[in-house]
């Protein structure tokens, strides 16, 4: 019997250590890889697609874009702002910086006159006007020309470029009529 204890004691001794499941492991480690991408989803791209979705809803007339202070609608004086004369340039189609050809920005926009007078000047520079405005636009990327205070920029732009070429003061305002990014 002694011996029967003894060759037990060494049989349960030399086997080896039951195996423990590694399935609690892989498990823990899916979930932290689960919860670290969608941090890094929340934190980098769901900003983006935000910003993109409010300027579209705002663009759509869903909802009116938040006044800064200071900030009054012409409307709100109970007189409407009369407008100069309009140039309109039409369907400038560009391929934005970085774009590769995949992507492409179409504008509309129409330029305030000083005065009347100034309508022909623009019909001689208009292929010079194009021109530079769409070398001024390539200079954008998607990113850049999606955002709304990109949009105030590129008026600013339009306008300086028109004003500097013609060497005066020929453009007061500048309206986009088209803004199509695709």
């Amino acid at each position: 019997m002694a011996e029967e204890n003894e060759v037990k004691a060494e049989a349960s001794s030399s086997a080896p250590p039951p195996k423990k499941s590694k399935t609690g492991l892989y498990l823990t480690i899916i979930v932290v890889q689960l919860l670290v991408a969608g941090f890094l989803i929340w934190k980098f791209v769901f900003p983006e697609y935000e910003e993109i979705k409010t300027a579209n809803d705002v663009a759509l007339g869903r909802y009116e874009a938040p006044q800064a202070k200071g900030e009054s609608k012409d409307e709100d004086d109970g007189e409407l702002k009369e407008l100069g004369p309009l140039y309109n340039f039409e369907n400038l189609t560009v391929n934005p910086k970085g774009s590769r050809g995949m992507r492409y920005a179409v504008v509309g926009l129409s330029a305030e006159l000083e005065s009347e007078e100034d309508s022909p000047l623009l019909d001689q520079y208009k292929t010079v006007l194009i021109d530079n405005y769409i070398a001024y636009m390539r200079k954008h990327t998607m990113k850049e020309l999606a955002e709304e205070s990109t949009m105030d920029s590129l008026k600013i732009g339009f306008k300086t470029i028109t004003n500097e070429l013609l060497g005066r003061e020929v453009v007061k305002n500048v309206y986009f009529t088209q803004f199509v990014l695709q």
